[in-house]
This record gives C-alpha cells, structure tokens and sequence, in this order.
C-alpha cells in the first residue's frame, strides 16, 4: 500500500526463513510500509500485533485504513497524477483534513512524490519533490481493503521505538493529533 525507504520487501525471503513458525505477540516499532507484517499475516504466524511508528502521518494511515476504508477511498478517487496538483495537495495542511482525507494525502503523495520519500522540513511540512512516473496507481482499492481487513484486530498507535514493549504504555487507538 505504500512504498517506504528502508522497507523489507527484498527482504522478506530471508527474513520469513528465520522467524519462528509461531509468534506470541508481534511488534513492529518501525512499520513503515508494514512489508514483513503484511507477509506474516497471510500465514497464520501471528499472535496479537502491535504497529507502531514515530512518524504521526503514517500511522494516520493505518488507522484511516482500518477504521474508514471508503472513505479514504473515496478521497484517493479525487486525486490525479499531475504536476500542479501534486504541489496543491502537498501544500494543504493535514490539520484542516478528516482523518481519512489525510491518510489519502500521504498515500497519494506516497505513490507520486520521488522515490516515494517521506520527508519533511523543520516546520513539519512535506517537501519532496514530485516523481516522474509512467501511470503510477494512486487507488489500488482491492489493496486498500485487503489490507483494512488484516489491520482489524491490530493494535495501532503513535510510539516512539523506545517505548513499545513498556507495559504501562497508553495505548492510543484514535487518530493522532494533525500534524
């Protein structure tokens, strides 16, 4: 569903081979575009999960996809590969944004931007430059809800690396506040 450097798609292979053939409980505290995550939830591996992520944009994302599919569809629907446009929406602030309308911001500059970085300045806003693409796909929706169906009992929250196996952690499971 998104493309993120430092992501363990080549990976996976590898690191599958590894792993245990069950877990207990399965924290990713840098779950970025969740590739090894989404691979262990097609195999039955995983016991409870925990995602989590510093980066509040993100983890936007993954609550809208869990708790509001459609309508995260639905704004990704309003969203065309074009220069001009590209530099509207990234200049929008994600605080005069819903929930789902920001998730569908950070995808569609995701799957437009270059090299789908995620990058932003001192003041907290996004600045890549636009990518150049042949027809990049903006809404893969049987993606998009393939991958709500999995998050549904999934524990998502906003948390620094630091803190995610301290049990008297306060488990966020509403939207971040905007960034």
């Amino acid at each position: 569903m998104l493309k993120w450097v430092g992501g363990k798609g080549r990976l996976l292979p590898e690191l599958l081979a590894r792993l245990p053939q069950t877990l207990g409980a399965y924290h990713e505290p840098f779950v970025g575009g969740g590739a090894l995550f989404f691979a262990l939830a097609g195999t039955g591996r995983l016991g409870q999960v925990y995602l989590s992520d510093a980066n509040a944009a993100l983890i936007d994302v993954y609550l809208a996809l869990r708790d509001d599919v459609d309508r995260v569809i639905a704004a990704l629907r309003g969203h065309r590969y074009d220069r001009d446009h590209y530099y509207r929406v990234r200049a929008q602030r994600p605080a005069e944004l819903s929930l789902p309308e920001r998730a569908a911001r950070v995808i569609f500059l995701n799957k437009t931007c270059y090299n789908g970085l995620y990058r932003e300045n001192r003041a907290g806003q996004f600045n890549v430059p636009f990518g150049r693409y042949v027809n990049p796909t903006i809404c893969d929706e049987p993606n998009l809800r393939a991958a709500s169906a999995i998050l549904q009992q999934v524990d998502i929250a906003r948390r620094r690396f630091d803190t995610v196996l301290d049990l008297s952690l306060i488990h966020i499971s509403e939207p971040t506040r905007p960034y």
